[in-house]
């Protein structure tokens, strides 16, 4: 429900221009009000309480005075160095991210974007290192059965490459990371296979403003998809799938500058 403060309210009709579902309208007196027809379309995506200048509109209980303030955004300079600098990192050290870091991570999740504002998403953070140590043992049983069955030269021909390591124990999925996260989504979400992905981005860039190492971890993505013991580790509601699986902690290596690489192209309006 959307609700307007009649004694706040100036009329500039800013979210009835801004709402994405159009279910707001002027009424007889200039007052936006939901339309009663189409107020199951609100989507509580909050644009409308975002955009007041007023502070007049409560969006779903939640209310002006319980929003943030816009806050200082890094300068285009400095996002650009995280962008530049970020690297997938594979070695990490064993120490747990501090517990003040790690609910920071946790509460900017809230603000994932998501297609048509569908927050059905489910986010798994792993911690605990019994936990971790679990996922790891579980997913390397899961190779080596899958080498000696002959499935993975069919699901992966590359697999010859870490036969020993894989073989040996070595943690070639979850590279010894102390934390990951995994989000996972209802398969009838309207943007079931961007969220997760999308979200993580997010979360990854956020994580790299503390000094973290993060590296996407896409075979895991897969290996909770074929392993029911790792999907009941996660007590993973019924019709959701893992979408995203990100590694994360601080970092065993340091990086003294940043790479080169061969540029994308880019077209301009698709022309060769």
């Amino acid at each position: 429900m959307i609700e307007i403060d009649r004694d706040r309210c100036v009329k500039c009709h800013e979210c009835v221009r801004d709402c994405a579902a159009e279910v707001l309208r002027p009424g007889p007196d200039g007052i936006p009000a939901v339309v009663p027809e189409l107020e199951k379309y609100c989507m509580n995506c909050q644009h409308c309480l975002a955009v007041c200048p007023k502070g007049a509109v409560t969006c779903h209980g939640t209310t002006p005075d319980q929003c943030a303030r816009p806050g200082r955004l890094p300068d285009p300079e400095s996002m650009f160095h995280l962008i530049r600098q970020r690297r997938s990192i594979r070695r990490f050290r064993q120490a747990p991210v501090p517990s003040e870091v790690m609910e920071k991570l946790k509460d900017s999740l809230a603000w994932s974007p998501t297609g048509c504002n569908d927050h059905r998403l489910l986010f798994y953070v792993i911690e605990d290192p019994a936990d971790m140590e679990f996922y790891r043992q579980e997913t390397g049983r899961m190779l080596r059965l899958m080498i000696r069955s002959g499935i993975m030269r069919l699901v992966y021909p590359g697999y010859k490459r870490f036969l020993r390591e894989i073989m040996n124990g070595k943690d070639v999925i979850f590279r010894s990371a102390p934390h990951m996260i995994a989000a996972a989504t209802p398969k009838d979400a309207p943007c079931r296979e961007a969220d997760p992905w999308i979200a993580l981005s997010y979360f990854d860039l956020f994580a790299q403003s503390f000094g973290l190492g993060t590296c996407w971890c896409g075979f895991g993505v897969h290996a909770f998809r074929w392993n029911r013991r790792l999907r009941r580790r996660l007590n993973l509601p019924s019709g959701y799938r893992v979408g995203a699986v990100l590694l994360f902690g601080e970092p065993e290596v340091h990086y003294p500058r940043a790479t080169r690489p061969e540029p994308f192209p880019v077209r301009i309006g698709g022309n060769l």
